[in-house]
């Protein structure tokens, strides 16, 4: 860019700032805290046509008598206030906009004690972005996955290009989210920016970038939904390997295991067993959904191996499903081989009376 043309932005920029400083003034005397330069005038990143992307921190709503939308010149500006609940809430990296926490060019402060506050906000980002990849920071990233998800869901059940399109345009902007926050990263210099930052993440999915153009560049609903589910099962596999990167397993005992044989007949053997004889589909096919998710759960948690239920049902043939069920509660009760623990079983109620009040 000239220089000429650089410094009439800059003395352009200053007028207004000016202007904002002085209308507070006589407005909403005290409202404002400070203001900052951020944006692409912070970054250097600016061409003829950049508007000034201000941070003005506020102590109370009088402020946003200063707010005002406008076109000067063929530039559009939106000047908007920022209340220190929304700093605060940045403070605690939930998405990956904390630039203004981070590269923030203050131009202007009421009070040192807002800078001082300011500046605390700013040490609490930087101190969780610099720490190690934790639990906490892949449930902030699954969040965005799941919302990419249900973007997936929409571009499946649409026919038309303009619904594809904007639900496409929601999940990638989603799925971005989720790699700033799987590579505990930020938004350094605006949207234009974004595919050239997450290109030089460390922790994609597996030919992400590629996948990510091809939805970008998809250029009709079939090639949309075509490209959508290649880039969110690639997302789906990335997100199970950055979780289990961060969830230990408890080696199971004795006392964890205790009790849950005995759960799987009392809630979900004989109501499976019952399906069956009696034709019932849909019984079988919640009970084995309920019964998968206790055997979810027991992975999840512990290490033992793995129970698919569920890709043993077979509709056709209730008998044989029952039959699987049974089966895969005698892989689970391996466990209890391995740890000597007993079924609790007992023939009779005397023998139930004997040994339970005894």
């Amino acid at each position: 860019m000239e220089r000429c043309i650089k410094k009439n932005l800059e003395e352009r920029n200053d007028r207004i700032i000016k202007a904002i400083i002085k209308k507070a003034e006589i407005a909403c005397p005290g409202a404002i805290a400070l203001i900052g330069i951020a944006g692409s005038f912070n970054t250097g990143d600016i061409y003829e046509k950049s508007d000034l992307d201000l941070c003005i921190v506020i102590n109370d709503d009088s402020a946003r008598k200063i707010s005002s939308c406008f076109i000067l010149e063929d530039v559009g500006f939106d000047i908007y206030c920022t209340p220190w609940s929304g700093l605060e809430d940045m403070s605690e990296y939930n998405n990956p906009y904390v630039t203004k926490l981070l590269q923030l060019d203050i131009v202007y402060c009421s009070d040192d004690k807002y800078m001082e506050r300011y500046m605390s906000l700013r040490a609490k980002v930087i101190n969780k972005l610099n720490q190690p990849y934790s639990i906490e920071d892949n449930n902030k990233a699954e969040k965005y996955v799941d919302e990419a998800l249900k973007e997936y869901a929409n571009i499946i059940i649409s026919s038309d290009y303009g619904e594809c399109r904007y639900a496409a345009a929601c999940m990638l902007c989603n799925i971005e989210y989720a790699m700033y926050m799987y590579n505990k990263a930020y938004v350094k210099r605006g949207v234009k920016r974004i595919p050239e930052e997450i290109s030089k993440m460390e922790s994609l999915p597996e030919e992400f970038y590629d996948l990510y153009w091809s939805l970008i560049k998809a250029e009709n609903v079939e090639k949309i939904k075509e490209a959508s589910t290649l880039l969110i099962k690639a997302v789906k596999s990335f997100a199970k390997e950055m979780k289990d990167k961060v969830t230990s397993k408890k080696e199971i005992s004795a006392v964890d295991l205790i009790g849950t044989y005995e759960e799987i007949y009392s809630n979900w053997r004989n109501k499976m067993h019952h399906a069956a004889d009696n034709g019932d589909i849909y019984l079988a096919l919640m009970t084995a959904a309920s019964c998968q998710e206790f055997y979810n759960y027991m992975y999840s948690h512990y290490d033992i191996d793995k129970i698919d239920l569920m890709s043993r049902i077979n509709v056709n043939n209730l008998s044989l499903y029952a039959e699987a069920f049974d089966n895969t509660m005698e892989e689970y009760k391996k466990n209890y081989d391995r740890l000597n623990v007993e079924i609790k079983r007992y023939k009779d109620l005397d023998e139930f009376e004997r040994k339970y009040l005894g």
